[in-house]
């Protein structure tokens, strides 16, 4: 499984690194959702995990952006939202958003398999 994260702090990213990598899998990063569409145009994903809160384009416009202007399996690519909120402080229903399952931070080895099984 190949994996973007998507997430404006250093820190974010590198625990989510370490989660995934000690899973098994692979991944790449992006500091802002401007990032993730060109990584995403450039790459393939399993999951992207996109952090709600970020500079120059966030995780909400971003999400709606790859949903709208990407094409076949790039479109359809599972996105999860992270948020160090209460994750019902933001939505109500988030896939309305665009979004395919949601999860707080710190991002957990239990967390992560959670939603890769709710998503199979």
């Amino acid at each position: 499984m190949h994996i973007l994260v998507t997430d404006d702090l250093y820190t974010n990213r590198l625990q989510a690194g370490i989660v995934i990598r000690s899973l098994g899998y692979t991944y790449d990063e992006a500091v802002n959702g401007e990032q993730a569409i060109e990584k995403l145009s450039n790459n393939s994903y399993d999951l992207i995990l996109m952090d709600i809160e970020m500079p120059v384009r966030n995780g909400l416009e971003t999400t709606k952006y790859i949903r709208k202007h990407f094409r076949g399996i790039k479109k359809k690519t599972p996105i999860v939202a992270i948020t160090a909120h209460n994750p019902g402080d933001f939505f109500d229903n988030y896939t309305e958003k665009g979004f395919s399952g949601l999860i707080s931070k710190p991002i957990t080895e239990e967390k992560l398999k959670a939603i890769l099984t709710s998503l199979s």
